[in-house]
């Protein structure tokens, strides 16, 4: 039997030695850390300046926006060929809207379009109704939008 033998003592550098072959052998050295660190501070910078831009981008365009609101109201089947639609737009005084409204059947298919141009007025909230000539018997009519116009 063999018998067994002394051996050195450890030392630290000796630990420390070691501990930096393992950690090179499974990716784990200073060099990597340091670059990891940066690739993180970067990504970081990278998606603050995406949120800055994001942020600007969305104020400007409430900044510049049309002007101009619409709410769908009510409406109603005159018969298979016409859809009444009623709608309130809001905009600016002096500045005169046009709008689109459809009217659609069961599948939600849009059977009947009509573009209105609304006169310029005095008043910011103004109603309407409007009848649309429809293709096939609809269901329903509504206000699909409305932008500031050139006419009128």
């Amino acid at each position: 039997m063999p018998e067994p033998t002394a051996s050195a003592p450890v030392t630290a550098q000796d630990a420390s030695a070691a501990s930096a072959g393992i950690g090179a052998r499974y990716g784990r050295t200073a060099a990597r850390k340091r670059r990891d660190r940066w690739l993180l501070i970067g990504l970081g910078a990278f998606i603050v300046v995406v949120m800055a831009c994001w942020t600007v981008w969305a104020g400007l365009d409430q900044v510049n926006g049309t002007g101009v609101n619409a709410d769908s109201g009510a409406d109603q089947v005159v018969d298979a060929q016409h859809v009444k639609v009623s709608f309130t737009v809001s905009s600016d005084a002096g500045a005169s809207v046009a709008c689109a409204i459809e009217a659609q059947n069961v599948e939600f298919a849009v059977t009947g379009w009509k573009i209105v141009q609304l006169p310029k007025s005095s008043k910011t909230t103004r109603s309407f109704t409007t009848t649309v000539r429809t293709t096939e018997p609809s269901v329903s009519g509504s206000l699909d939008s409305c932008w500031p116009s050139a006419t009128r």
